[in-house]
């Protein structure tokens, strides 16, 4: 079985709890602080080095878990990935029950590269304009990348909009090649 095929199974079980607990978006939430705590390298590395067994893995889940507010459910289903082997699999799994999750509640997520993060009035003028594209609420998730120079790129419904300097330049460098052929 793939790897998405089983981050999906596992993010659709918790969704499951969440939907019949009415607390699914909590639990987007709780997912979300969890997988920053992965952000450290010796963390993710400690999760996927098979010597460290199920019982040190929790216990060093459970100290870095006291840094972030979440319930019980996100708790044991965390240690239910440890139990399982799956714990390096949370980055898909995270993934997975978003894309889950923002389909239930009819939004889809706009991913954006900018050179320098947008500020609150600018991210809203391109919700309403993304909201008006694809009829649904869209939830935009940041990244910056300096390299673009400049612009936007959009990231949504599963087509890439390119609004770049850089892709401008690169644009423009091939006309002139073409031009002076």
């Amino acid at each position: 079985m793939s790897d998405s095929t089983i981050a999906h199974r596992y993010a659709l079980a918790l969704l499951d709890i969440g939907i019949e607990r009415k607390n699914f978006e909590q639990l987007g939430r709780e997912l979300d602080r969890v997988i920053q705590l992965f952000d450290v390298e010796d963390v993710r590395r400690l999760f996927q080095n098979p010597k460290f067994g199920a019982g040190v893995r929790k216990k060093v889940l459970t100290v870095l878990l006291q840094q972030v507010k979440i319930s019980p459910i996100c708790r044991n289903f965390l240690f239910l990935l440890v139990d399982k082997s799956r714990i390096s699999s949370l980055p898909k799994i995270v993934e997975a029950y978003h894309a889950l999750a923002d389909e239930r509640a009819g939004r889809m997520r706009a991913k954006v590269t900018v050179a320098q993060r947008l500020g609150e009035p600018e991210v809203a003028r391109l919700r309403t304009v993304l909201q008006k594209a694809t009829g649904q609420r869209v939830v935009i998730e940041q990244k910056e990348d300096a390299s673009i120079i400049g612009g936007i790129i959009t990231n949504v419904g599963g087509k890439v909009y390119d609004g770049s300097v850089r892709s401008q330049l690169e644009n423009f460098r091939a006309r002139m090649r073409q031009g002076q052929a």
